[in-house]
């Protein structure tokens, strides 16, 4: 693999990985999720418009595709705030990072694909992972913690709907990239996402809140939508250099980024325990990305 790629995904990945720390520090994290993803929009239209009148979108299609990707990026929106507003962040995120297994998982048993011992190894990994997260410590009173935090810790909860939910567009967005252009698609199913979003966010919060969200973090509100943007296209640039595989298979390190500013930045318990739970994670996510 080549060090052009491997800077260019380090980097996109440090990107998502810093931003889910913005998140997790702000107030209202519904609200700023929300405002950084409206200057995302703002900030990409000019690229979106170039494609559109290059490219174009022939297929009708493609519409549904992107408004069903909207609707689930809009559920992923809910989950994924109320993940970080009720846990840490380095517990929530390796959780509903672990996709690319779920993924896996469904393929084969709903769309009837073949896995590999490399994929069966990497899922099992990002079990493993997963459930070492859930430990507060290496012991036998502590082995049926993760399973019981699953009836009745809202964190964990949230973390494995917005796990779904991730693997859900997924298998989505890689339909529909075929109906339409990536970029195109990029910007269009954001665009549809906050048509749902934008109204239960004026229904649902205060004038006040919003403005003071604002006031509070302007400048990280801007970075969050201009490094989820940069974060995508560096992805892009690298898919031009290496192997799909390789790419996707090494983003997975935002999981341990993730882990390593909830523990030494956010100042987070069991860091040993969950960076450990991280790079196993991770591990299983390069092994489940080259067996595809």
């Amino acid at each position: 693999m080549s060090a052009l790629a491997i800077a260019l995904v380090l980097l996109s990945a440090l990107f998502h990985a810093l931003r889910s720390l913005f998140t997790k520090e702000s107030d209202d994290k519904q609200i700023f999720l929300w405002l950084y993803s409206i200057f995302a929009l703002v900030f990409f239209s000019p690229l979106f418009f170039y494609f559109l009148y290059r490219v174009g979108i022939n297929n009708p299609a493609a519409y549904a595709w992107c408004a069903g990707s909207g609707f689930i990026h809009f559920l992923y929106w809910l989950f994924l705030t109320s993940a970080y507003k009720e846990g840490d962040l380095s517990y929530v995120y390796p959780i509903m990072r672990s996709s690319p297994a779920l993924v896996l998982m469904i393929a084969v048993l709903f769309l009837g694909e073949q896995v590999s011992v490399q994929g069966v190894t990497g899922i099992l990994l990002v079990a493993a992972g997963v459930y070492i997260i859930g430990l507060k410590q290496l012991s036998g009173r502590q082995l049926l913690a993760p399973v019981k935090s699953l009836t009745h810790d809202r964190a964990t909860q949230f973390a494995f709907l917005t796990l779904v939910s991730v693997a859900s567009y997924s298998i989505v967005d890689k339909i529909a990239v075929s109906y339409v252009h990536p970029v195109l698609f990029a910007f269009f199913h954001l665009f549809c996402g906050m048509c749902y979003y934008t109204p239960y966010i004026f229904f649902t919060k205060e004038t006040a809140r919003i403005k003071k969200e604002w006031r509070l973090r302007p400048g990280r509100i801007v970075l969050s939508g201009v490094i989820g943007i940069a974060g995508y296209a560096l992805i892009l640039v690298a898919f031009t250099i290496e192997r799909v595989s390789y790419i996707v298979s090494l983003r997975q390190i935002s999981v341990v980024f993730a882990v390593l500013m909830g523990s030494y930045v956010l100042k987070e318990k069991y860091g040993g325990i969950r960076i450990a739970g991280a790079v196993i994670i991770f591990v299983g996510g390069f092994l489940i990305s080259l067996a595809e």
